[in-house]
C-alpha cells in the first residue's frame, strides 16, 4: 500500500512544480517548461477540446510562480446547485473536482473556501481520520469545513486502486488533482529502488486517473522538481499509459 508525501513538503516553494498533461493526438504542446528547481503543476487530460487562455498575473513575475495558463472552455456548463461560476488559477468551481493523497486538507478546504462552495469536489486520503487527528493540528478543522461547505470527504482512499473504488469509480471528473505523491523511504535503499518505488506510484495512478476523467478533464499532478523527483519521469509515464505533457507550471503554495 503506497503512502503520500505530507503538508510539510510545501515549507519550501522554490523546489515545487505542477505537470500538466494530455493525449498524444492532441494539439501541439502548449507547454512552458522551467529549467529552475522549483515545484512544477503537470497537467494531464484525455480531450484538450476548446481551449480558452485564463491570464492569472503578470508573466514577468517570474520568482511568484505565475503564469499563463491554458484551461478548457466549458462552454457554461454548469452542475445544478453550484452556484455562481468562479475561476481560481487553473480550476473552476463548475468543475467535478477529485482530489487524492491530501495531508490536513489544507488545499481542498483553500479551494472551496475561494469557490464559497465544495459541492462539486470529493476530497480524499490515504490516512484515517484518527491519524489525521493525531498528526495534524488543522485537519480537523480543514475537513468540516469542507464539508459544511458540501464537499464529500473520504479516508482510507488508495490513489493507485480510485477506479476500482466501490464509490468513487462510478464519477467521471474535470479535475482530478494529486499534490506531492510520495511512496516514503526505507533506510538504507538504494536511490534507483527508491526511484523505481515511486514511479510505480504515478504510474498506478495515472492508469487510474485515466479510467475517471471527463473527455475534456484533466489531471494534475504536483511534485517537487529537483534532481531525485525529476529523475522520476513523469512526462514519460503519462505517455506509458496514453496521456501528453500539455503544460508545466510552476506552483505557488501561497495562491
Amino acid at each position: 500500500r503506497q503512502s503520500v508525501e505530507r503538508s510539510e513538503d510545501l515549507e519550501d516553494p522554490n523546489e515545487q512544480c505542477t505537470l500538466l498533461i494530455s493525449i498524444p493526438e492532441l494539439s501541439d504542446d502548449p507547454s512552458c517548461d522551467s529549467e529552475s528547481d522549483t515545484d512544477t503543476i503537470f497537467r494531464l487530460h484525455q480531450n484538450v477540446g476548446t481551449t480558452c487562455t485564463d491570464i492569472v498575473g503578470d508573466n514577468s513575475r517570474q520568482d511568484s510562480g505565475v503564469c499563463v495558463v491554458n484551461v478548457e472552455n466549458l462552454g457554461g456548463r454548469q452542475l445544478v446547485g453550484a452556484g455562481e461560476i468562479r475561476w481560481i488559477r487553473h480550476y473552476c468551481s463548475s468543475q467535478r473536482m477529485l482530489l487524492v493523497g491530501e495531508g490536513d486538507f489544507s488545499f481542498s478546504a483553500s479551494l472551496a473556501r475561494a469557490f464559497g462552495s465544495a459541492t462539486n469536489m470529493i476530497a480524499t486520503s490515504l490516512d484515517s481520520r484518527g491519524f489525521l487527528l493525531r498528526n495534524y493540528k488543522k485537519a480537523i478543522t480543514n475537513i468540516h469545513e469542507l464539508r459544511v461547505r458540501g464537499c464529500i470527504v473520504l479516508h482510507g482512499i488508495d490513489a493507485t486502486e480510485i477506479a476500482n473504488h466501490s464509490y468513487l469509480g462510478a464519477f467521471k471528473f474535470d479535475r482530478i488533482i494529486y499534490n506531492f505523491p510520495h511512496a516514503g523511504f526505507c533506510s538504507d535503499e538504494p536511490g534507483e529502488s527508491q526511484k523505481r518505488r515511486h514511479q510505480l506510484l504515478i504510474s498506478l495512478f495515472l492508469k487510474n486517473a485515466k479510467e475517471m476523467i471527463e473527455e475534456r478533464g484533466e489531471i494534475h499532478v504536483t511534485h517537487k522538481s529537483n534532481r531525485f523527483f525529476r529523475d522520476w519521469n513523469l512526462q514519460g509515464l503519462a505517455a506509458a499509459v496514453g496521456l501528453r505533457l500539455i503544460q508545466e507550471l510552476p506552483f505557488n503554495f501561497t495562491d
